[in-house]
This record gives structure tokens, sequence and C-alpha cells, in this order.
């Protein structure tokens, strides 16, 4: 399953929509003892995918634009175990 965020656009742009958004998403699944892990980006658009618990297998995945409140959540990282 892929859920397509649809809040703001492009990197450095404000977030707009449900608060949180990807964060949230990602927040929620790593609080749940899932692992989360950058599989492509670009300039304006992120996809990660959500892990099982032990890494193992991809559960799902989930992508948006990059937006200032996913760039300072992420702060450089491209997983949850980092």
């Amino acid at each position: 399953m892929t859920t397509r965020s649809t809040h703001g656009e492009g990197h450095g742009r404000p977030e707009v929509g449900p608060p949180g958004g990807l964060v949230e998403v990602l927040t929620r699944w790593e609080d749940s003892g899932g692992h989360w892990k950058v599989l492509s980006s670009g300039h304006d658009w992120i996809n990660f995918g959500l892990f099982s618990c032990d890494g193992s297998e991809q559960m799902s995945a989930v992508s948006g634009p990059r937006t200032t409140v996913l760039h300072g959540y992420l702060g450089g990282r491209t997983s949850s175990t980092e």
C-alpha cells in the first residue's frame, strides 16, 4: 500500500494540510516498533519504506513532498536506525 501525501510542495516550503503529514506517519510507525528507510528521493519528493520491527520485511510505503517540517525531522537521516 502506498500513501501519497498531498501537503505543501518542495523542500523549504511550509507544510499545509493535516498537522504533521509524513512526520506524523513516520513517528507513529516508529512508536509502534517499526522502522522506516528512505527508498528514493529527488529535489522535491521523497519515498519511504515502512519496515517490520526487525527490519526484515517492507510492510508499506509512503511518499510526499520534501517540506520544511520533514527536513527538520530527518536532520540528514535516511533511516530510523540512524
